[in-house]
């Protein structure tokens, strides 16, 4: 094993170390969280904690695997024996080890069911985001929805199934009634939790009651990133921690390891203004670099384009898409990137659209994150099922896959990544590595498709790009009504929106670029764009402002100039 405090610095060694009591760490982007949850699970080890006393959770499958990763790398083969996975992944564990026979059941599936107890689809489906509600412990339930729920459950369990919220709220009524499966009763002495800022309440019940035995948690996260309260998070919880875990030390990291100095101070500055926070000051490691560029486009597909020329203009010389475009001022033959390396993050899915012709055109690889559904849906999924249980012992995973890849199960563009994945559980035997996917594609979401991996652009909403890092990074639609986003009938929480926005500029590493649009057709209809009001909240030193004129005629059909 490796040394557990190698490179750290002061405040990420408290972190790893401080083991003795709850600890609350603070850990704004960039600043190396997910190495500092790998070094203290290696230090609880070295202090003779077993790995199957530690349980690592995270929110994603695509963090989960990425603490896995890293964890193998740091610890070697024992990194298999401590649990890392989503709290969803574990409850859906301890429903199984009671017994259960858990099958889980999609959102249409849900619709179906309470359509046949409402009357219609819409009302079935406001119907389905209030049980999601009470299932999460966001509400009490009156009269009509404690009816909807009992008719609900009853569908569900006649068909043998459970939906997405059953895999916390039930494991947290078995751990309250003490009906706990022998392999968790008391099993875990060190929780650590990523992303604290994102659970929800019935999720802070059952880490509670984890808890409640004797262990020690360490909650992890930023309530700047706090960006889910429609999903149930509520950012109060990592914010009063101390309520709920009495006698918990506090740690802040600050270092910020991955964007340049302009873009953490700017970052900074405008999620400064919310009010609902811990008060840290982010501190770049790395050089002031470049200022942010703030542009202002007539449209959104002016928008794509100049997204576009600033994309080729990067790729460096020996680019063919160097070769038939017009010179610009600026050389980047030192700094030449790769297409992975660059971002268009948005508020909406909408907006993709856009830049997915003009990439296109193009000729512009490019992946869409939140796009399709995760691979082949259920049909894979009871496909996998079939095998499991004939699955040789001596069959390698590699020449599993391969074998349904060759009768069709799943399309081409999702072999590598399936790959990837049942790389991830490689010390596991076959079958038992085989029953771990299909865990994991059962709780599958689309933005956990993202392929880090592939030599392409990527498109995703603010939301999607939480955790992951690019080079450059484009904002697009920067204007009132999409960011902060107002088109919902319920309004929006404007601090959210800001801390949304927050999350999307220390995506960035080198560059970022925040565009607007003065007119964007956009839900059917033509409007007239204003800058966001967080522009305003930026300083102007950090920040270059740019406008790309009205009418500019493109050359040739493909080419526009940039400024008037």
């Amino acid at each position: 094993m490796n040394d557990v405090t190698d490179g750290l610095n002061a405040s990420q060694r408290r972190a790893v170390v401080e083991t003795e009591g709850h600890l609350l760490v603070a850990a704004g982007p960039g600043t190396g969280k997910t190495m500092t949850i790998v070094r203290r699970c290696a230090h609880l080890l070295g202090q003779g904690v077993g790995p199957e006393e530690i349980l690592a959770v995270t929110f994603t499958n695509r963090a989960a695997r990425e603490m896995r990763e890293r964890m193998r790398a740091f610890l070697g083969p024992e990194a298999a024996r401590v649990f890392v996975a989503t709290l969803h992944l574990l409850g859906l564990k301890i429903m199984r080890a009671a017994g259960a026979a858990v099958r889980l059941c999609t959102r249409d599936e849900q619709v179906r069911f309470l359509r046949s107890v409402t009357g219609s689809s819409r009302a079935a489906q406001l119907a389905a985001e209030r049980i999601s509600r009470v299932k999460n412990l966001l509400e009490a339930p009156d009269a009509e929805t404690a009816r909807l729920v009992e008719a609900y459950q009853g569908l569900l369990q006649a068909q043998g199934l459970c939906d997405f919220d059953d895999l916390i709220a039930i494991p947290a009524r078995m751990l309250e009634t003490g009906r706990v499966p022998a392999a968790y009763a008391g099993r875990f002495q060190h929780i650590i939790v990523d992303e604290y800022q994102d659970i929800s309440p019935v999720q802070q019940k059952l880490l509670g009651q984890l808890v409640g035995g004797g262990a020690r948690i360490c909650a992890v996260g930023d309530p700047d990133q706090a960006i889910y309260a429609f999903r149930g998070a509520d950012v109060r919880n990592f914010l009063f921690f101390g309520k709920a875990f009495p006698g918990a030390g506090t740690v802040a990291l600050k270092e910020n390891y991955r964007s340049t100095g302009m873009i953490v101070k700017a970052a900074c500055s405008v999620v400064g203004n919310n009010r609902q926070r811990i008060e840290k000051e982010l501190c770049a490691v790395r050089e002031e670099g470049t200022p942010i560029v703030v542009r202002s486009v007539p449209d959104e597909r002016a928008e794509a384009e100049t997204v576009v020329l600033e994309i080729e203009a990067r790729m460096g010389p020996s680019s063919h898409f160097m070769l038939d475009r017009a010179k610009t001022s600026v050389d980047f033959s030192e700094r030449s990137c790769s297409f992975a390396d660059f971002a268009v993050l948005y508020r909406t899915n909408a907006q993709a659209r856009a830049f997915r012709e003009a990439f296109t055109e193009r000729g512009i690889p490019f992946q869409v994150v939140g796009g399709k559904g995760p691979f082949g849906g259920r049909a894979l999924i009871e496909e996998l099922r079939g095998q499991l249980d004939t699955l040789p012992d001596h069959q390698g995973m590699d020449a599993f896959w391969r074998g349904l890849r060759e009768k069709g199960s799943f399309p081409d563009e999702d072999w590598g990544f399936l790959r990837n994945l049942a790389l991830a559980y490689q010390d596991l035997s076959p079958r038992d590595a085989l029953a771990e996917v299909i865990n994991e594609l059962m709780l599958f979401t689309t933005a956990d498709v993202f392929d880090a991996r592939a030599e392409a652009v990527a498109l995703m909403t603010l939301h999607a790009a939480k955790g992951l890092e690019f080079k450059c990074v484009f904002v697009a639609g920067v204007e009132e009504g999409l960011i902060p986003f107002t088109f919902a009938a319920e309004g929006s929480d404007i601090e959210e929106e800001r801390r949304l926005f927050f999350v999307g500029m220390t995506r960035a590493r080198d560059e970022l670029f925040l565009l607007h649009a003065r007119r964007r057709f956009l839900y059917g209809r033509q409007g007239s764009g204003l800058p966001s009001p967080f522009l305003a909240e930026i300083p102007r030193q950090l920040m270059r402002q740019e406008r790309v004129a009205d009418g500019v005629k493109k050359k040739g059909g493909t080419q526009m100039g940039l400024f008037s």
